[in-house]
């Protein structure tokens, strides 16, 4: 399938971010190890980069709607390169806190921005049939992209561990670049204040009582792939797997990703968008439950590649299920309001679990995520019922105002 100018710009944006993001990701855990933070320590900065989402998302999709989604973008691309440098350029507590929550307002701007822009341009082209190719295609080009990050980390972190993070925000630039030079600007709803939009979102979420199921089973399984997140890196250095090879596993998990992430629409289109999340929860539970039963580093290595395959192939289907319960005019603005519940919940996630793991073991962490895991899967269920009572917002709603 041909895709349009305005998706091309959007995989090139989002996998370039993507790119930085994962050669900065692929020594994270063991880098704030190795620098003398504990497991509750990691939480704690965890949680205040969840509340700080959660807090700069109500705000930043006001802005995004009312004063343009691309500088939304572009103004959250820039604080995501100083957040990078920060951290690269810490190795304590409280500086790597700080950039925490300098990045938590780069996101909560790039995703006010991002998605509701990619929506709405789609849809004034008339091309919005782009989404069923384009956001599979761009998670897992992504996670292919991982690969080349992993092994970009794998060699830059045999110097020092900070090298990776430096070099993640060096990359951030050619994104900003991207989207300063190619994307048009869109609006949402200019002549609404911050809460009356706030308003129009939580009373659309009230009404639609799938959004309501859809967004509680995504608060379980997004706290229990936060299990996942954490441990996987000291638990595989735990049962034997050399530091220096994390980022040749990191790529591993990049292609478990990219391989869930481009089977996803095909097979949502096939079995159903619930049952595809339902099977993305069952494999968490799985390699949850199998986990602390193996202490090898190959089998423990191919459980975690499991629950990676499980991410990717949940992400698509949830973005293009909710963007059909939601209204253009609104659409930035609601899906902040989604993302401050999401974060809320994985801050509280994340502050039980270091702790927790701190006072017994990461596989009583393990535990914890399959019960979640579980927990979400009556949910879908509930969500696929109430969604078949609403119309396509995508297919239905009229263009979103452009700029003049």
């Amino acid at each position: 399938m041909a895709l349009s100018s305005t998706s091309r710009q959007y995989i090139a944006f989002l996998t370039l971010t993507n790119l930085g993001f994962y050669v900065f990701q692929s020594y994270y855990i063991i880098y704030l190890r190795q620098s003398g933070l504990t497991f509750t320590d990691i939480s704690v900065i965890f949680a205040a980069n969840f509340v700080a989402l959660a807090l700069f998302c109500l705000v930043a999709g006001n802005f995004a709607d009312r004063h343009g989604r691309k500088k939304a973008i572009v103004l959250g691309a820039v604080v995501n390169i100083a957040g990078f440098a920060i951290y690269g350029l810490s190795s304590s507590f409280w500086p790597f806190l700080a950039a925490e929550v300098i990045l938590a307002g780069a996101t909560a701007l790039v995703n006010a921005g991002l998605e509701a822009w990619y929506m709405d341009e789609l849809k004034c082209e008339g091309c919005i049939s782009d989404v069923r190719v384009a956001l599979p295609l761009t998670s897992g080009l992504s996670n292919v992209l991982g690969i080349a990050g992993g092994v970009v980390g794998s060699f830059l972190a045999a110097y020092t561990l900070n090298i990776p993070m430096l070099a993640g925000a060096a990359i951030l630039i050619i994104p900003l670049i991207v989207a300063i030079g190619m994307f048009k600007e869109n609006y949402g709803d200019r002549t609404g204040g911050f809460s009356s939009l706030i308003r129009s979102s939580m009373s659309h979420f009230r009404k639609s009582m799938a959004l309501k199921a859809l967004t509680a089973g995504e608060m379980l399984r997004g706290s229990a792939i936060i299990v996942y997140v954490i441990i996987y890196q000291p638990y595989l250095v735990a049962v034997g797997l050399g530091t220096d090879y994390l980022g040749i596993y990191f790529s591993l998990l990049m292609i478990a990703m990219a391989a869930g992430s481009l089977l996803s629409v095909k097979a949502a289109a096939r079995f159903g968008r619930h049952r595809l999340l339902v099977l993305s929860s069952v494999l968490l539970v799985f390699a949850y439950l199998a986990q602390p039963l193996v202490h090898d580093y190959v089998l423990a290595g191919i459980l975690f590649l499991i629950t990676g395959f499980s991410q990717g192939l949940g992400l698509p289907s949830i973005m293009i299920w909710r963007n059909t319960l939601i209204p253009s005019r609104v659409r930035a603005s609601t899906l902040a309001v989604l993302t401050v519940m999401l974060n809320l919940s994985a801050a509280v996630m994340s502050l039980g679990l270091g702790p927790l793991i701190d006072a017994t073991s990461m596989e009583a962490a393990m535990y914890v995520g399959a019960i979640l895991a579980a927990a979400a899967i009556p949910f879908y269920f509930v969500a696929h019922k109430w969604s078949l009572r609403v119309r396509d917002e995508l297919q239905d709603m009229p263009p979103a105002g452009q700029a003049m």
